[in-house]
């Protein structure tokens, strides 16, 4: 139930201060959902306003949901509070008064992505348009215009400098007209025509302005424009609006947030009060002093330190590793160190800058059967431009492979539709060949003639790639497909999507020159029967005890006691591209905040001091967030761990972790039993090592059956054959020749190998 006095002294003074204009800044962590309910339950508790006199605006529909349970659970009449994102909201209010618009009524479509971009597809024909780039530039340009609140006519003076300005403004109206025409709205619209619909009607205006006394907007620092003066107009009659937001973490620019909506707010609004949410409940003293460190290099933001009465904490680890292979070993070795120290999967996260990061550490962690998720990304083979590539290799390897040459046959664009697509399935179909046979012999079938010219480089090519395959190195064929078919510049327009989709693709031909390098003898029909093996493999687990693998975009709202940031290096985070303007650079700044923000008991930092990425290896330079934090590199001696002594630093860490290590985690075998036989544990979790007291030999000794030629099993990739034996300081590995998916590294002092026969 509701009860003010569950708030700190700070928290309750805003609760209790109702009236006017009000913004909270409020850091990471500074309990602002719990400040929203209370506040809005004292406003019914006090008489101030029923409930339905109440707004409530959030950004998420996981956050309505959860603000909707936790004021039922405080207030009996929570029910009747307006609690919805924007979108939801303009829904509502349009469905009530959309037939005042001309050409709608209540029963209007909302349009997806996907059924938007087979409109614009449609007009784009309709006027000759068939350039992707220009599609492409079109459609950002609606968007725009609509997230600024802007007319067709407003916007286009706008832009007026722009050369295509006269072919957007006709194709910005023929798209509008089909729009209406079919009674649709897109998601823009949702917004933008609740906007038209107030300023063109202001009784209906006046009716919500009446109704709504309070209105409260959670995470401000992320509206656009016209969410802005929609938040305006109707909190215009009473005034009563409570705005929460922390500019630290605006990081949705890309996406029409406007970090100056809180700039002006506080000029355009009466009299704003200003306070300050600074105390962090969620992490530790070291994590939060990182934190600040970092934002306080940033200009454009009200200035705030964060605090925190948690304890002192464990410190924020950074480590260098040579490049990103051992990036990788170093974090999925560290995992199983904290899993050996009792810390369940799901209290961990290992967030990046850019998706393509994921490869390596997925593929880590499915080496040696630790499960996890990935959240907001999909698995790097999951991910469409991968797809795309491997459609292609599977096309030419089995031409009768009707499902991946339906998925590219219009990869890239050549205007092959789903008609055309259906004629060429019942030709192939009705003559007992596959899709890919008909178009190469396409001049078999005269009904055919008006596709010939929209396939005939696709077929040429197709026959060129499917007699090279076999004379050239696996790596250099795949360089050689996807230079052919141009995929790489389908992704140039410098947005963050299209940057991680151009590294996917490289990292995949990384993947591949890996495979080729482990595998000489194999092929491309055993690479690609590795990946789907390797992609089959279950790796999470039915009660949700995973590691997140995650973008730091995707993180925002969530929070783990361990958190991983890899690939700290300039570059790639920062990205490249935020080196010549202040803006972009400041918002790299608040990203890499919110990933610092995430961790509750301890974070972890490491970057490579040499990665292959955007298609070159070079060598990387360490992450100028990394200075600014006045971080510095571990630095392990080895013979601190290689000593049999009883270390001075028992003392100093063997209170910091609980040794009671019962409930270790089992994932149905013995690999995650590892226990710490001291309270030397914190020690080697702290640098990434499995505490061991045995010297080298005594280390040896423990793999001495590990030798080439022994048959072992692994969980996941069945049966294999050791091929070499590496040792590198205190680190054996088995070389492993797996009869389902070729060759792999494993590290013998955590992988699950079992020895079936020496």
């Amino acid at each position: 139930m509701y009860n003010i006095s569950d708030l700190n002294e700070k928290q309750m003074q805003i609760a209790k201060d109702t009236e006017g204009a009000i913004l909270v800044t409020a850091g990471a962590g500074s309990g602002k959902t719990r400040l929203l309910t209370h506040r809005i339950c004292y406003i019914i508790e006090s008489g101030k306003a029923k409930a339905d006199n109440i707004l409530a605006i959030t950004f998420t529909n996981k956050a309505t949901r959860e603000m909707q349970e936790r004021l039922i659970d405080m207030s009996p009449t929570a029910a009747m509070i307006w609690i919805s994102t924007f979108h939801a909201m303009c829904v509502k209010i349009l469905r009530d008064n959309i037939q005042l618009l001309d050409g709608y009524n209540k029963y209007f479509t909302i349009c997806d992505e996907t059924d938007k971009k087979k409109i614009i597809k449609s007009i784009a024909k309709e006027l000759n348009i068939d350039k992707e780039d220009t599609i492409n530039k079109f459609t950002w340009h609606i968007s725009q215009a609509k997230n600024e609140g802007l007319s067709v006519q407003e916007y286009c003076k706008q832009i007026s400098f722009d050369k295509d300005v006269d072919k957007i403004f006709n194709f910005f109206n023929r798209y509008e007209e089909e729009m209406k025409n079919s009674n649709s709205l897109d998601f823009d619209d949702l917004l933008y025509k609740t906007l038209v619909l107030f300023e063109q009607f202001p009784e209906v205006l006046q009716r919500y302005q009446m109704r709504f006394k309070y209105i409260l907007v959670d995470e401000f620092q992320d509206t656009n424009v016209v969410q802005y003066k929609l938040v305006k107009l109707l909190s215009a009659y009473w005034h009563n609006i409570f705005v929460v937001g922390d500019e630290d973490q605006c990081i949705y620019t890309w996406r029409g947030a406007n970090i100056d909506n809180i700039k002006n707010y506080i000029r355009e609004f009466d009299n704003v009060k200003i306070y300050k949410l600074e105390q962090n409940y969620r992490s530790t003293k070291n994590i939060i002093e990182k934190a600040n460190l970092l934002i306080k290099h940033n200009t454009s933001r009200i200035e705030k330190t964060l605090y925190t009465e948690n304890e002192e904490g464990e410190r924020v680890v950074y480590n260098q590793a040579n490049d990103e292979y051992e990036e990788a070993e170093y974090v999925a070795r560290t995992i199983h160190n904290l899993v050996g120290c009792g810390v369940r999967l799901n209290q961990i996260g290992v967030l990046m800058r850019i998706s393509a990061l994921s490869r390596l550490i997925e593929e880590k962690l499915l080496n040696y059967n630790i499960p996890y998720i990935v959240s907001g990304i999909f698995k790097f083979f999951d991910r469409l431009e991968i797809k795309n590539v491997l459609a292609y290799l599977r096309l030419i390897i089995n031409p009768k492979d009707n499902t991946s040459c339906i998925r590219i046959i219009n990869y890239p664009k050549r205007s092959i539709g789903q008609a055309s697509i259906d004629k060429l399935s019942t030709i192939a179909r009705s003559n007992g060949k596959s899709i890919l046979e008909v178009i190469l012999d396409i001049d078999d079938y005269p009904e055919l003639s008006k596709l010939k010219v929209k396939t005939n480089e696709f077929a040429v090519t197709m026959k060129e790639l499917m007699n090279l395959y076999q004379d050239c190195s696996l790596s250099e064929f795949v360089k050689t497909l996807i230079n052919k078919f141009a995929i790489i510049e389908q992704y140039n327009t410098g947005s963050d999507e299209d940057i991680d989709r151009k590294a996917n693709i490289e990292q995949l031909q990384q993947s591949i020159k890996t495979f080729e390098e482990n595998n000489p003898e194999m092929g491309l029909l055993e690479y690609l029967e590795s990946v789907s093996l390797e992609n089959s493999i279950e790796e999470s687990n039915a009660d949700g005890n995973n590691v997140s693998v995650s973008t730091v975009h995707a993180s925002k709202g969530l929070e783990y006691d361990y958190v991983f940031i890899i690939g700290l290096e300039d570059g790639s985070f920062p990205l490249s591209r935020a080196f010549d303007n202040p803006d972009d650079m400041e918002e790299e700044r608040r990203l890499m905040y919110v990933a610092v923000t995430r961790a509750r008991k301890k974070l972890y930092i490491t970057r490579a001091k040499s990665r292959f990425l955007y298609g070159v290896r070079s060598v990387r330079l360490e992450s100028r967030f990394i200075k600014e934090m006045n971080m510095s590199a571990i630095k392990m001696k080895q013979e601190i761990l290689n000593s049999n002594n009883n270390y001075s630093y028992n003392q100093q860490y063997n209170n910091k972790l609980d040794t009671n290590y019962n409930n270790s985690y089992s994932a149905n075998n013995s690999f995650y039993q590892t226990k710490p036989t001291n309270n030397m544990g914190n020690f080697a979790t702290e640098f990434g090592f499995v505490y061991n007291q045995n010297n080298k030999a005594t280390q040896a000794n423990k793999f001495s059956d590990y030798k080439i030629g022994v048959t072992v099993f692994h969980s996941k990739f069945g049966v294999g054959k050791i091929i070499e034996i590496e040792r590198n300081g205190d680190n054996t590995y088995a070389v492993c020749q797996f009869d389902t998916i070729g060759v792999k590294k494993l590290a013998l002092d955590f992988a699950p190998l079992k020895i079936l026969k020496k």
